[in-house]
């Protein structure tokens, strides 16, 4: 099961740490980045986080440490040192230096595109520039290859899928809940799901054994309704101007 989370917030350590430890009694952690090398009758499980919150450097990073757990860490490259969120819940990002920062053995980094747009609404080019602005962006920071990729917002088409192939990514993830790698070692397009510091133990548990894995089907029910609804509705304010990377104020 691959996990993810985004925020780690000052007062919530103590809880992220206690969900690493129930990782760490249920299941082997792995860098989900690379090939694994799966043995009968482990339970395996990744730590990811999207969008690069300077919190995870105080909040997440040290219990990561601690108890070796390797984690993926996907970053929106034009997000570096500003703020991302809604206006009413803005977070800072961490800049281009904590990022280079991070220690290599323990945090892999992955691409989230270059302003977190909903993927689906934009233009094959537009998407395609995303992907690989993006990718060459944070290999020309990282001096090493960028090959994996999550989603924002979980937005995603057999065609965006097709895309990230294009783009030389090696190894994408979506925010459906289903078990990674149930069929191939070498999966390409890597269910998750999301968890939180927040959730109840039993929530946790209960996330990290799969048992959400029936949620697909009701996402995709969703999909088709909205769907079917936006073939109704007036055309939306493309995805650029409602773009939550801003200027950080500090505030």
């Amino acid at each position: 099961m691959v996990l993810y989370y985004h925020s780690i917030r000052p007062g919530e350590r103590g809880r992220f740490a206690q969900q690493l430890d129930v990782i760490l009694r249920h299941s082997q952690p792995v860098d989900v980045t690379g090939a694994i090398d799966f043995r009968p009758g482990v339970h395996y499980a990744g730590v990811t986080f999207d969008d690069a919150f300077e919190n995870f450097i105080d909040q997440a990073l040290p219990e990561l440490r601690k108890r070796n757990v390797p984690s993926t860490m996907f970053v929106i490259s034009g997000a570096l040192g500003k703020g991302f969120g809604p206006a009413s819940h803005t977070e800072k990002v961490m800049s281009a230096e904590q990022l280079c920062s991070l220690p290599v053995d323990l945090v892999s980094i992955g691409s989230h595109t270059v302003s977190h747009p909903f993927l689906p609404e934009l233009s094959p080019e537009n998407a395609s520039r995303e992907l690989l602005e993006s990718k060459a962006a944070l290999e020309n920071l990282l001096k090493r290859e960028v090959s994996a990729f999550s989603f924002p917002f979980g937005g995603f088409s057999p065609g965006l899928v097709e895309l990230c192939r294009q783009s030389g990514y090696r190894r994408i993830f979506t925010t459906m809940p289903a078990f990674a790698f149930a069929a191939d070692s070498n999966e390409f397009a890597v269910g998750r799901v999301r968890v939180d510091p927040t959730d109840w133990p039993i929530e946790f548990r209960l996330k990290l054994a799969g048992a959400y894995n029936w949620l697909p089907m009701a996402f995709a029910l969703k999909r088709r309704l909205r769907s079917s609804v936006a073939a109704n509705r007036p055309v939306s304010k493309p995805a650029s101007e409602r773009s939550m990377v801003r200027e950080w104020s500090g505030s």
